[in-house]
C-alpha cells in the first residue's frame, strides 16, 4: 500500500514538472515559430535545450530524493556499509547534491558512515585522512553518488577534463550544459575520483596476474602489443629552503618524467586493425618493470594465453626487448606464438645516422648508401647489412658507426621485414607512437603544466580510456567496484541484480557496433 503511495506521489511531483516545462515552451512559442534568421534559431535551439536540461535535473531530482526517503533502502545501505568492519557509525550529517544539468539538491540529515580507525594503533594527528580515506553517506554511495555529485555529472566533468587540453577548457565546455562547478570543486571530483579509479585499476590488475590463466576475449586472435614513453613535468614541493617566494607561491622542482604508455589491439588476417575489438591503452609514471606488470596484468585478464599469435612491437630500446621473455612466460603462452618485430622508421633512422658519419660524403652519396642498406634490410638480410656498416667501419670513424653496428647484431631476429609482411604482421609502431602523442603529450605536456604525480596517474588513467573509447565502461565499473559492500544488495525485490562491469567491458559510439569483448 505504501508503495502504491509513493509511486503515486512521486508520479505527481514528475507530472508537475512536465506541466511547468509545456508551460514554459507554450509560453515562447509564438516567439520561437517566427524565427527568420540563423542567430534567431540557434537561440532558439539553446533556450530549448536549458528548458530540457532543467526537466531532466527536476525528474532525477524528484527520484533521488524519493529513493534517499526510501526507509527499506536507508537502512539496507546502512547495514550492508556497516557490516564492513572498516566503517562505522559517524551520527547523521547533512547531504546535498549536484545534478546533471547543475541543479544543486538538499537531502537533509543522511547516516554518515565514516573509516573505523579505533583498532588501528594511535598516530599522531598531522591534519591529513589515514589510509581509511573520508566517510561517505551509504544510501547515496549505494546509488553512485559520490563527493557530492550525481554518478552522471562526476562522468561528465572527468570526461570533459580529460579530454580537454586544460580545466579550464573543460570547464567552458560543462558551463554549456549548465555543470559548471567552480576551478576548485571540478579539481577536487576529478582528482578523488581518478585517484580511486587507479587504485581499483591496480588492485584488479594484481588479482588478474595472481590468479591462473583463465578463458578471454583474446582466445584465438592475433593481439599486437606495444609500448613507449613520453615526456611531462612533474611537481615535487621543495623540502629544504624558504618554502614561499615573494609572490607567496610554494617553491616546487620540476624535473622531467617519462610516463610509460602500452598498447593492446587485434589485427585480422589481412593485417589491418580489428573492429571487433576496440584497442586498450594505460600508462603509469612507474618505471619499465611497472609497464611490464601492468601488460602481464591485461593480457591474464584477456586470456592471452590462448591467443592465436601474440605480436611486440617497438623499437630497439632493450628495456623493451629484455622484459619481453618475462612477459612471455608470466603470460603463459607459447614461445613459438610470439614475434618480435622493431619498427621499421626506427631501423631506417639508425641507417641514416650511420651515413652521416662519413663526413667526406656529399648528399646523393649519403642517400645511396641508405638505399641500398634499406634492400638488405627489407629483405632480411642483416649480415650483409652488417657486412656492409663494416666496411664504413674504417679509422677515426670507427668508434662512432660500431655503436650502431651491434644494434643490428642484437636484434637481426627482429628485422625479418619480407617474412613480417609475407605474414601480415604490422612492421610499425604508429598505434603505440600516436597512443602517446593523444594521451599524453597533448593534454600532459603543454608550457607551464606540472604534475603532481599522483593526479598524473589519474589524469593518464581516464584520458588513456577516453581515447580508447572504454571511458563509460571504467566510470560503471569504478562506481561498483567503489561499494563491494552492496553488490548483495543490489537487486533489489524485483530480482534484478546488475552486472559488475570489468574496465575492459565493451563500449560503442552512439550506440553502434564497435565491440563484443566482455
Amino acid at each position: 500500500m505504501r508503495g502504491d503511495t509513493v509511486a503515486r506521489d512521486l508520479r505527481e511531483q514528475i507530472e508537475d514538472k512536465v506541466r511547468e516545462f509545456r508551460q514554459n515552451v507554450e509560453m515562447r512559442l509564438d516567439e520561437w515559430s517566427a524565427v527568420r534568421s540563423p542567430v534567431e534559431f540557434r537561440a532558439m535551439e539553446l533556450e530549448i535545450a536549458r528548458e530540457a536540461r532543467a526537466l531532466a535535473d527536476g525528474v532525477t531530482a524528484a527520484i533521488l530524493i524519493e529513493r534517499v526517503r526510501d526507509v527499506k533502502l536507508q537502512a539496507e545501505a546502512t547495514m550492508a556499509a556497516f557490516a564492513d568492519r572498516r566503517f562505522r557509525h559517524g551520527g547523521t550529517r547533512p547531504a546535498a547534491v549536484t545534478l546533471l544539468g547543475g541543479r544543486r539538491v538538499t537531502l537533509g540529515e543522511l547516516v554518515y558512515a565514516k573509516p573505523n580507525r579505533r583498532r588501528s594503533p594511535r598516530r599522531k594527528r598531522t591534519g591529513r585522512r589515514g589510509k581509511g580515506g573520508q566517510g561517505f553517506f551509504p544510501v547515496l554511495a549505494a546509488l553512485g553518488v559520490w563527493f557530492g555529485a550525481t554518478p552522471a555529472l562526476a562522468g561528465e566533468v572527468c570526461r570533459q577534463v580529460a579530454d580537454s587540453d586544460s580545466v579550464r577548457a573543460g570547464r567552458a565546455a560543462l558551463d554549456r550544459h549548465g555543470a559548471d562547478l567552480g576551478h576548485k570543486e571540478t579539481l577536487r571530483l576529478v582528482n578523488k575520483l581518478s585517484g580511486r579509479a587507479v587504485q581499483q585499476r591496480n588492485e584488479w590488475l594484481q588479482r588478474a596476474r595472481d590468479r591462473l590463466p583463465t578463458r578471454g576475449a583474446l582466445r584465438g586472435k592475433r593481439v599486437v602489443i606495444a609500448t613507449d614513453g613520453g615526456r611531462l613535468r612533474a611537481r615535487h614541493p621543495a623540502r629544504h629552503g624558504r618554502f614561499r617566494t615573494k609572490t607567496g607561491h610554494r617553491r616546487y622542482d620540476a624535473p622531467w618524467r617519462e610516463p610509460k604508455l602500452q598498447t593492446i589491439y587485434v589485427i585480422g588476417e589481412d593485417g589491418k586493425v580489428s573492429d571487433e575489438f576496440l584497442p586498450i591503452y594505460d600508462g603509469t609514471l612507474g618505471d619499465a618493470d611497472a609497464i611490464f606488470d601492468m601488460l602481464a596484468g591485461y593480457l591474464k585478464a584477456l586470456g592471452a594465453h590462448e591467443a592465436r599469435e601474440l605480436i611486440v612491437v617497438g623499437d630497439g630500446a632493450r628495456w623493451i626487448w629484455d622484459r619481453v621473455p618475462t612477459l612471455v612466460e608470466r603470460v603463459g603462452i607459447s614461445a613459438k606464438k610470439v614475434t618480435q618485430v622493431i619498427d621499421w622508421c626506427h631501423v631506417v633512422g639508425v641507417l641514416h645516422a650511420i651515413a652521416e658519419v662519413p663526413a667526406s660524403w656529399s648528399a646523393a652519396e649519403r642517400e645511396r648508401w641508405v638505399r641500398q642498406a634499406k634492400r638488405l634490410l627489407h629483405r632480411g638480410a642483416i649480415d650483409a647489412l652488417v657486412d656492409a656498416i663494416d666496411q664504413l667501419a674504417v679509422g677515426r670513424r670507427a668508434k662512432d658507426i660500431n655503436e650502431h653496428r651491434d644494434y643490428f647484431v642484437r636484434n637481426k631476429a627482429r628485422m625479418q621485414y619480407a617474412a613480417f609482411c609475407a605474414a601480415n604482421v604490422p612492421t610499425g609502431s604508429g598505434a603505440i607512437e600516436s597512443a602517446v602523442r593523444r594521451v599524453i603529450n597533448m593534454r600532459m605536456k603543454s608550457n607551464g603544466m606540472f604534475w603532481l604525480e599522483v593526479n598524473a596517474e589519474g589524469m593518464l588513467l581516464l584520458r588513456s580510456y577516453l581515447k580508447a573509447n572504454r571511458f563509460d565502461a571504467l566510470v560503471d565499473w569504478s562506481l561498483a567496484a567503489a561499494v563491494p559492500w552492496w553488490h548483495g544488495h543490489a537487486a533489489g525485490p524485483r530480482g534484478r541484480a546488475p552486472r559488475v562491469p570489468t574496465p575492459l567491458a565493451a563500449q560503442g559510439t552512439n550506440g553502434s557496433k564497435m565491440a563484443k569483448v566482455a
